[in-house]
C-alpha cells in the first residue's frame, strides 16, 4: 500500500468517526427546537458559537477555502513540479467532502439569511464534485494524471489484448461484452448510460469468470487477473468512443461548478468577517 493511499484512508476513518461521534453524542441537541437549546447541557459547547461549534465551523472553513489549492495546482507554472495531480485531486475530494460535513454541524443543522445561501452554495459544491469527479475519470489518463494521446490509447488498448491473449480470451469474447447501443451517446444523459454500464460489467463479467474456470485450462488467480484487465479494457474502450462527449460535459461541469463555489466563498468570508467584528466568535468570548 502507498503512502498516499494510506494517508486517504486514515483521513477518511477521521472523517467518518468524526461524523459518527458528533452525531452520536449530538443528537439530543440537534434534534432540539432553537428555543429549547439553551436549556441543554451540550448548549454551551455546541452552539455555533460554541468551543467544539465554533472549532468546527473554523476547521470546515479552512478546509473549503484550501481547495483553492487544486486550482492553483493546475494553473500557476510554478506548481506544476508540486507531485502528482491525481494526487492534489484526492486529497480536494477529501477536503470537499469533509469541509462541507464540518460546516453542518457548525450550524447545528439551523440556518437561515444570507448564510443560508452559502450553506446550499457549499451542498452544491459538494454534489456537483461528484458529479464532476465521474466526468473525470472517464477521459483516460496517465498515472500522472495527464490526459492520454491518441497514440498512447491505442499502444494501452494493444497492451491489455496481448495479456489477455495469454489468458486464452478472445476479440470474440470481448465484443460480446461491450455494450452494442451506440444511442445516447452524447450530452448529460450520456452520464446515466455510463453509470448503468459501469453497474452492469459486474454481473457480464462474473459470466465470463465462470466460463474461463469452467474450462479448466487457467487457475483461479488467472482467472482473476483476466477478470481485472477485461473490466480496464472494456472501460478503456468505452472512454475512448465517448471522450469528446466527457471533454464537453466537463467543460460544462466547470460552467455550473465555479458560479457555486464562488458564492460560497464570498459570503463564508462575509460571515465570518460579521462573526469577529460583532464578537459572535467563541475565541473574543474566551
Amino acid at each position: 500500500m502507498t503512502l498516499h493511499r494510506a494517508s486517504l484512508i486514515l483521513l477518511y476513518l477521521i472523517t467518518i468517526v468524526a461524523t459518527a461521534y458528533l452525531a452520536a453524542t449530538g443528537a439530543g441537541y440537534y434534534g432540539l427546537e432553537v428555543e429549547l437549546r439553551p436549556d441543554h447541557s451540550l448548549h454551551e459547547s455546541y452552539k455555533p458559537s460554541g468551543f467544539i461549534g465554533h472549532g468546527l465551523g473554523i476547521v470546515g472553513s479552512l478546509l473549503i477555502v484550501m481547495l483553492l489549492l487544486y486550482s492553483a495546482r493546475k494553473r500557476f507554472r510554478r506548481m506544476q513540479a508540486w507531485g502528482n495531480i491525481r494526487y492534489w485531486l484526492n486529497y480536494h475530494i477529501w477536503m470537499g467532502v469533509t469541509g462541507p460535513l464540518l460546516v453542518i454541524f457548525h450550524t447545528t443543522f439551523k440556518f437561515g439569511g444570507i448564510v443560508a445561501v452559502s450553506f446550499w452554495s457549499m451542498i452544491g459544491v459538494a454534489l456537483s464534485g461528484v458529479v464532476g469527479r465521474y466526468i473525470y475519470i472517464q477521459i483516460p489518463r496517465s498515472r500522472s494524471g495527464h490526459q492520454l494521446s491518441a497514440a498512447e490509447l491505442d499502444e494501452l488498448d494493444r497492451e491489455m489484448m496481448a495479456r489477455l491473449s495469454e489468458f486464452g480470451v478472445s476479440e470474440a469474447t470481448l465484443a460480446a461484452l461491450q455494450s452494442r447501443d451506440a444511442s445516447d451517446g452524447s450530452g448529460w444523459g450520456a452520464l446515466w448510460r455510463w453509470f448503468l454500464e459501469d453497474l452492469a460489467i459486474s454481473f457480464r463479467l462474473g459470466a465470463v469468470r465462470k466460463a474461463l474456470l469452467a474450462e479448466g485450462k487457467i487457475s483461479r488467480h488467472d482467472a482473476n487477473e483476466a477478470i481485472r484487465i477485461i473490466r480496464q479494457r472494456l472501460v478503456l474502450r468505452r472512454r475512448i468512443r465517448f471522450l469528446h462527449t466527457a471533454e464537453g460535459l466537463l467543460h460544462y461541469w466547470h460552467v455550473i461548478h465555479k458560479p457555486f463555489a464562488i458564492v460560497m466563498l464570498v459570503i463564508m468570508v462575509i460571515h465570518v468577517a460579521v462573526a469577529l467584528l460583532f464578537g459572535y466568535a467563541w475565541i473574543w468570548k474566551a
